[in-house]
C-alpha cells in the first residue's frame, strides 16, 4: 500500500491567550482547543463558539514522574501539517490528513500532543525516558453539556465480549460510577454529534469510561494481568461451550501498563459533527494510527459465506447438512457459482482447546484444497487462548494448511496483555498473508490501518444475537452506524433471509429470524461497512431469491467514495457509496415510516440507469424496478418501517 504525503510543519509560537493559556485552532477556524496550564493540564473545546467539552483535566502517574509534573511549565511549540492517506480498503479512497498541533514539552522528557482537525480534536502523551515505564494511572476527562443525551453502552467489569445496546439516556441520570466500554456517542443540547474512542492502541489497556462527576467521564484502565486462568469448565475439557473456556484474569499488578520508556501513548479521540448525516464521514480514528511499514497488496477484501448463523442447516439438499464435507463443499460451490470471495469454517471443526483434534465427519485438509481449486478463500474459526498455547506453530500450521484468513474469537478483554496479543497475532498472520476476523473484540482503534488484513471486527452486537435474544431491534440495528461503525470496520453480520416483526419476535437457535425486512438487510452491505461481509444465512434461502442473491453477488464491501445523504439516530439513514463508476444506495428505516429525499448531484452531470429494490407487497419479499436518473433531479422514496431499499445506480451508455 502506498501513502503520498506532503507535510508542511512550521515552528510557530503558539497563539497565548493568557499567560498560562493556549488555543489550537482547526484548519477551517471553527474548532478550538483551549489548554489551561496554570494548575495542571486542562482543555476544553468549542465549535463554532458551542462548547463541545467543559474544562476536562489530562495527568500521567508513572514509576518516572507523577501528576505534579503537568503543574510545572512546559515548553509550547506548534506545527500545521496537511497530506493524504491512501487506505488499500475502506470507505473511501483518499482521505485528506489536515490539522493543526501543539506539543507541550515537560522537564521529565513526557509530552502532551494535541491535535485539532476539522472533524474533531485528540490528545496523546509521549516520552523519551531510559529504561522501563510503568504507568500507575492515566487521569482522561470528558466533561460534557449537562443537557446532553449519551448513547452510553454501560457493562458490569473489564471481562465482557463488547457487545452492547447503545440506549440514549440523560447525562444526568446515569449513575455515578457507573462503566461504559468505547465508543461513547453523545448529543450537545445544540444537536452536535460527539463520540469519544481511542486510537493506535499499542503497549496499553483499552479505555473504558466511568461517571465521575455531574457530568465528567473519566477515563478507567483494567490493570496489568499477574495471574490468568481458562475458566473452569474449559480447563476440566468436558464443554463445548467457547464463552466457557475463555481465560480470563485472577488476579492483577498494581500498574495498568509497562513497556521502554521512548514511545507514543494512545490518542484519545473526539470526533466531532453539526448533525447526526455528518458524523457517518468521519474517520479521525485511522487518521490517527501509525501507517503500515509491511506489504499489504496481497489482501483481498471480499464476502464470505457463514455458517453457524443457520445452524449449517441446507434445505432440499441429498445428505445431512452439518459439521461436515459434503456441506462445506455445497457451500464452496455456491461461493463459486456467485462470486463470494470465502467461506467461513466456524466453531466445531476441531476441539476448542486442540487443533489436531478435528471432527471426524469434516476433512479439513480435502475442503481447504477444493475450494483453492474454485477460486474460494476459506477462512478458520479459532480461539486465541487455544491459539496461543502454541503461537508460533499454530500459525504456520494455518499457513500451511493453505487458508486464506482466520476467524478468531472470545477475546474479551482490553488489559495490556490482550492488545499486545493482538497486535502481535496482527503483525505475524501478516508475515504469513494471512487475514484476520476478530470476534469477541474490543473495537477498532486503527488497527486495519496499520495492518490491513485485519479485515472486520466484531465489537457489535450482531445479527447472531436473533439466536438466543431479543436485544438486536430495529432502533439498534439504526443506531450502531453512528457510533460503533463510524471508529471502524463492524462485522455485523447481515444477509438475514427470514423476517418476523418486533410485536412477534421468538427468538430461535437453528431457524433464526431478523426484525428487519429482507430489504433492509440488503441496504446493510451499503450502510454498514467492514473488509469482510458475511453472509449470515443458508445459501439455499439465497438461491430461493433471485433479486437478493444477484444483489449480493454484485455488491462490493470496499468503496472510493461515500456520501451520507439522510441521517437520524435511531430512526433513519441513507448512504451512498461509489466503486469505480458504478454508485450504490442503501437506506433503512426503523420503527416508522420515513420518507427521504436527497439531490443526486453527486452523480456528475449525466444520465444514468438505476436498478432499485425494496420490500414488496409482502413485507418478507423483495421487489425491484429499473429507474431513469439524471443528476439535476432530486430523488424520493417512502421506506416503510423496518425497511430498506437498494439502488444500483450506472452510467446510461444508450
Amino acid at each position: 500500500m502506498k501513502h503520498t504525503f506532503v507535510i508542511i510543519a512550521i515552528l510557530l509560537i503558539a497563539k497565548t491567550i493568557s499567560a498560562q493559556s493556549h488555543q489550537l485552532i482547526s484548519p477551517n477556524e471553527r474548532l478550538v482547543v483551549t489548554i489551561n496550564i496554570d494548575n495542571g493540564l486542562v482543555y476544553s473545546v468549542q465549535k463554532s463558539d458551542i462548547t463541545i467539552i467543559q474544562n476536562s483535566r489530562i495527568a500521567l502517574k508513572t514509576n518516572k514522574f507523577t501528576e505534579a509534573t503537568f503543574n510545572e511549565k512546559p515548553t509550547v511549540t506548534q506545527t500545521n501539517s496537511k497530506g493524504e492517506i491512501k487506505p488499500l480498503w475502506g470507505i473511501t479512497s483518499g482521505i485528506t490528513d489536515e490539522y493543526s498541533q501543539i506539543t507541550l514539552s515537560y522537564p521529565e522528557n513526557v509530552s502532551v500532543q494535541f491535535r485539532a482537525y476539522n472533524s474533531g480534536a485528540a490528545w496523546r502523551f509521549t516520552t523519551e525516558i531510559d529504561g522501563e515505564l510503568m504507568v500507575f494511572d492515566e487521569t482522561a476527562e470528558f466533561n460534557m453539556p449537562l443537557e446532553s443525551t449519551v448513547y452510553y453502552p454501560e457493562t458490569k467489569s473489564f471481562l465482557t465480549p463488547f457487545e452492547p445496546n447503545y440506549l440514549p439516556n440523560d447525562v444526568s441520570k446515569i449513575d455515578n460510577d457507573k462503566l461504559a466500554h468505547t465508543p461513547i456517542m453523545y448529543t450537545t443540547p445544540q444537536q452536535h454529534v460527539v463520540v469519544i474512542s481511542e486510537s493506535n492502541l499499542f503497549e496499553y489497556p483499552g479505555m473504558f469510561l466511568k461517571k465521575t462527576g455531574k457530568q465528567v467521564f473519566s477515563g478507567v484502565f483494567p490493570k496489568y494481568p499477574k495471574k490468568e486462568k481458562q475458566e473452569i469448565l474449559g480447563r476440566w475439557r468436558l464443554v463445548k461451550w467457547p464463552q466457557l473456556s475463555r481465560m480470563v484474569v485472577k488476579s492483577t499488578e498494581d500498574f495498568i501498563a509497562k513497556s521502554e520508556g521512548k514511545r507514543d501513548f494512545p490518542w484519545r479521540v473526539i470526533m466531532i459533527a453539526d448533525s447526526d448525516v455528518d458524523i457517518l464521514n468521519n474517520t479521525l480514528v485511522y487518521q490517527l494510527a501509525n501507517e503500515p511499514t509491511m506489504d499489504f497488496s496481497w489482501v483481498k477484501p471480499g464476502k464470505v459465506v457463514w455458517d453457524w448463523y443457520h445452524n449449517w442447516n441446507l434445505q432440499g439438499v441429498s445428505f445431512k447438512p452439518g459439521i461436515n464435507t459434503q456441506t462445506y463443499k455445497y457451500k464452496i460451490d455456491f461461493a463459486a457459482k456467485h462470486g463470494i470471495e470465502y467461506v467461513n469454517i466456524d466453531d466445531g471443526w476441531s476441539k476448542l482447546w486442540d487443533f489436531n483434534r478435528i471432527n471426524k465427519d469434516l476433512d479439513v485438509e480435502k475442503v481447504i484444497q477444493y475450494a483453492n481449486e474454485k477460486g474460494v478463500g476459506i477462512f478458520l474459526w479459532a480461539m486465541w487462548n487455544t491459539i496461543d498455547k502454541d503461537f508460533t506453530a499454530h500459525l504456520d500450521m494455518f499457513q500451511q494448511l493453505g487458508i486464506a484468513g482466520l476467524k478468531v474469537d472470545f477475546f474479551d478483554r482490553t488489559d495490556q496483555r490482550m492488545v499486545d496479543f493482538i497486535n502481535r497475532l496482527a503483525e505475524e498472520c501478516a508475515k504469513r498473508n494471512l487475514l484476520l476476523n476478530l470476534h469477541g473484540m474490543y473495537k477498532p482503534t486503527g488497527i486495519d490501518r496499520t495492518f490491513p488484513n485485519v479485515v472486520n471486527i466484531e465489537a457489535v452486537l450482531g445479527l447472531e444475537y436473533n439466536k438466543f435474544s431479543d436485544k438486536c431491534t430495529p432502533e439498534h440495528n439504526l443506531t450502531i452506524p453512528f457510533v460503533r461503525n463510524i471508529v471502524g470496520s463492524m462485522d455485523y453480520t447481515p444477509g438475514s433471509m427470514r423476517y418476523m416483526p418486533p410485536e412477534t419476535f421468538k427468538k430461535s437457535w437453528d431457524n433464526p429470524h431478523s426484525m428487519s425486512t429482507r430489504a433492509q438487510q440488503l441496504a446493510m452491505y451499503i450502510v454498514y461497512h467492514g473488509g469482510v461481509q458475511m453472509l449470515a444465512d443458508s445459501p439455499t434461502l439465497y438461491e430461493q431469491d433471485e433479486i437478493a442473491l444477484n444483489f449480493l453477488s454484485k455488491v462490493p464491501v470496499t468503496w472510493d467514495e461515500s456520501i451520507p445523504l439522510v441521517g437520524k439516530i435511531g430512526e433513519v439513514i441513507v448512504i451512498a457509496r461509489r466503486y469505480g463508476e458504478k454508485w450504490y444506495i442503501g437506506g433503512m428505516a426503523g420503527t416508522k415510516e420515513q420518507t427521504v429525499k436527497f439531490p443526486l448531484s453527486f452523480l456528475k452531470n449525466q444520465k444514468y440507469k438505476a436498478s432499485l429494490i425494496t420490500n414488496g407487497d409482502n413485507a418478507s419479499d423483495l421487489k425491484t424496478e429499473t429507474l431513469e436518473l439524471d443528476s439535476n433531479q432530486n430523488f424520493e422514496h417512502t421506506i416503510p418501517a423496518l425497511g430498506g431499499f437498494v439502488m444500483a445506480i450506472e452510467k446510461d451508455i444508450e
